[in-house]
């Protein structure tokens, strides 16, 4: 299996930490909150990255694991937590590891298991999602964030840049600056696989229908200023909605393990 972050960990870590957004993970937060069980509840958070989705999660009162095989991801994670009370530090535990592995690594029975910013960088993600709906107790969530292939060319036409838009509507592949290439793992592909794994959709969102369109300078001085409450009502109702919803950066969706399919972790 290739997993392109753990091969490229030392690029991507300053990358993925720089460029990530409150907003994306505002948004995204919001969707989990109408779909988990009412805290308390136990969620994994599978490439938990550095922390800010489990801790807005904590925040809220769940038990949060965070499961990462990059130790640097989990410092930072630390290193957030440390600025939290100590009510939301305590209900974050981190976890070194694989998700390929969460069984033997953290075990089962999760109300929910989150996957965000993960996928693409997995060329065959299913052995992983297998993991995470095994992981997921009868009817629990499985939540997963990814790049939307269908709009791989729209912020490189919003900015102008001709030459990328039309490579990237030849290949359907994000031409934007990348530090490694990615997959394109799609609503329809992620939808089957999650159904492979015993897991059928029950909702999806688009994520980042305005801003992440934006030229670099405008998503800093979106995400340095304090977050405008109107910004964050509008990608929220285009998220939920065709046509919008469809060209957003990434995709949220939301899925509920199968009672019927259901099997105790302990059993594979």
């Amino acid at each position: 299996m290739t997993n392109v972050w753990i091969a490229n960990a030392d690029r991507l870590f300053p990358a993925y930490t720089k460029s990530a957004s409150s907003l994306r993970f505002q948004l995204v937060t919001r969707a989990l909150l109408t779909g988990l069980c009412p805290a308390p509840g136990r969620v994994l958070d599978v490439g938990g990255g550095f922390g800010l989705q489990a801790i807005m999660l904590a925040r809220e009162g769940y038990e949060v694991t965070v499961l990462d095989p990059d130790v640097s991801m989990l410092a930072e994670v630390e290193r957030r937590l440390a600025d939290e009370p100590g009510r939301v530090r305590r209900r974050v535990e981190m976890v070194t590891g694989i998700g390929e592995r969460i069984a033997e690594t953290v075990g089962g029975d999760f109300d929910g298991v989150c996957c965000h910013s993960v996928l693409m960088y997995i060329e065959d993600p299913q052995p992983l999602i297998d993991a995470m709906v095994s992981a997921t107790r009868p009817s629990g969530l499985v939540s997963i964030l990814t790049v939307n292939p269908r709009a791989a060319a729209m912020r490189a036409g919003l900015q102008q840049r001709w030459d990328d838009a039309i490579a990237s509507l030849r290949t359907a592949r994000n031409r934007d600056s990348q530090v490694v290439t990615t997959y394109a793992h799609g609503i329809a592909a992620v939808t089957d696989k999650l159904g492979s794994a015993g897991a059928q959709v029950t909702s999806w969102h688009g994520v980042g229908v305005f801003t992440d369109h934006l030229p670099k300078q405008n998503l800093a001085d979106v995400a340095e200023r304090p977050l405008d409450p109107n910004l964050l009502e509008a990608e929220w109702l285009a998220g939920m909605v065709d046509p919008y919803r469809q060209v957003a950066r990434s995709v949220h969706l939301m899925a509920r393990r199968r009672p019927e399919n259901a099997r105790s972790w302990l059993r594979g």
